[in-house]
């Protein structure tokens, strides 16, 4: 019965440890993913800022194409 209970702790403590390995990792890959959006997020904005009328070509196109699949939908 002893034996069962350190059996039982140890299983515990190691998944324990598991978890807060696959914790860590995962504020890692939160982290890394949060850098590489926001890297992206700054080449757009500076793309954006240099090219305006590609900018407004494209949400006036997609206005179109909003507007004209919503008008078949409401037919």
């Amino acid at each position: 019965m002893a034996n069962d209970n350190k059996s039982d702790a140890s299983m515990t403590e190691v998944k324990t440890e598991k978890y807060e390995k696959l914790i860590d990792r995962l504020k890692e890959e939160r982290k890394a993913v949060e850098n590489m959006l926001d890297k992206d997020y700054r080449e757009a904005r500076r793309y954006v800022r240099s090219h305006p009328e590609e900018g407004v070509f494209a949400a006036f196109a997609g206005g179109i194409a909003l507007g004209f699949i919503l008008g078949r939908i409401s037919k």
